[in-house]
């Protein structure tokens, strides 16, 4: 069985280890291609690939190949495409409307549009060819997606395993945060973070509770805390929270996370999403409210603790990290909402 998943680029190595963990099999991945191949010696069922925490989509692969760059290569794949959509009709049916998704990644002469056109139409073909009627195209809500990943000299096609819609939007986001986090991230986070059962974890601007809920979902025994100075937005996170069963688990309360270290202390890991400067405003509001931030932070973290935050504002977090008392282990470039953030560990 072979597998194609979509993840939030820059998180493909964490979605990886956790398919490995929970599926086996092996798995390839480039950074920040936003996929994840993966290759099993058996059959997995739709429930344990809804387990998965950090994946959005998953694809049961049903081609692959090589391809060239000019328009013509495309098309000199007409062929082989149909021999390995030879299948596609139990998938795709005349009773069942579809859509062609294309991501590409690398210089072609080919655009996205051109290679979902082509497939779309090799699609129409196979299924009326076996079924005797054409299948319905639906770009807007469709039943099955076929989702088609080019990447310099490599093209994968495959069918949805879990629906038209990712898998980031979960079922318990019954109050969404204007600024609100995915919750694939929200889970890169926290594993990069390191949290684990037993620990202290708090994020002190939570919103909607992604964070905290994500944490709760994944560790039974941690002590997990939510905080906001608006609470509108701890309302919100607290019916999110009771949405997705972990109400119990999760204490939510109105508090201003610069005076952190005032209400809370001994903590493992804050983790967090505070507003980046292209959504807050003025810059030097900004600064004010990370340096108070950062200060509380350090004051409320246990030694060796970890903040871990997601940020635009990278360049200014380096030069008022090691002023707070922080030294930065770990960074990286992931996407997200058409903007490319870091998330960034920092040990007290």
């Amino acid at each position: 069985m072979e597998l194609i998943y979509t993840v939030n680029p820059g998180i493909e190595d964490i979605a990886a280890e956790e398919i490995k963990a929970e599926l086996g099999g092996n798995v390839e991945y480039s950074r920040l291609s936003g996929h994840i191949y993966h290759k099993l010696e058996y059959n997995v069922s739709w429930e344990a690939i809804y387990r998965l925490r950090s994946i959005n989509r998953a694809f049961l692969l049903m081609w692959k190949g090589l391809i060239g760059k000019k328009h013509e290569d495309l098309l000199k794949l007409k062929n082989e495409i149909i021999e390995g959509l030879k299948d596609i009709h139990y998938y795709v049916t005349p009773y069942t409307t579809f859509a062609v998704d294309t991501e590409r990644v690398g210089e072609h002469e080919f655009t996205s549009i051109d290679v979902s056109r082509l497939v779309g139409e090799l699609v129409i073909r196979i299924v009326e060819s076996k079924t005797g009627r054409k299948p319905v195209v639906n770009l807007r809500t469709p039943n099955v997606i076929v989702h088609v990943f080019v990447k310099d000299n490599k093209i994968y096609i495959g069918v949805s395993l879990t629906g038209p819609w990712s898998m980031h939007r979960r079922g318990y986001r019954i109050y969404d945060h204007p600024a609100a986090l995915k919750p694939t991230l929200a889970y890169a986070m926290l594993t990069i973070s390191g949290t684990r059962d037993k620990d202290i974890i708090v994020d002190p601007m939570c919103g909607g509770g992604t964070i905290p809920i994500e944490a709760a979902l994944i560790h039974e025994d941690a002590h997990i805390f939510g905080y906001d100075q608006n609470p509108r937005h701890i309302r919100g996170a607290k019916m999110n929270a009771y949405a997705a069963g972990v109400y119990k688990r999760v204490f939510f309360g109105v508090w201003d996370a610069t005076r952190l270290n005032e209400v809370i202390d001994n903590v493992d890991h804050i983790v967090s999403n505070p507003p980046y400067g292209i959504r807050y405003g003025d810059p030097s509001s900004i600064r004010k409210l990370y340096n108070k931030f950062l200060e509380a932070s350090y004051k409320a973290l246990r030694e060796g603790g970890h903040l871990t935050i997601i940020t635009t504002e990278y360049n200014y977090v380096y030069k008022i990290a090691k002023r707070a008392g922080f030294k930065i282990i770990h960074e990286r470039v992931v996407y997200h909402g058409s903007l490319y953030p870091r998330i960034m560990v920092l040990e007290k």
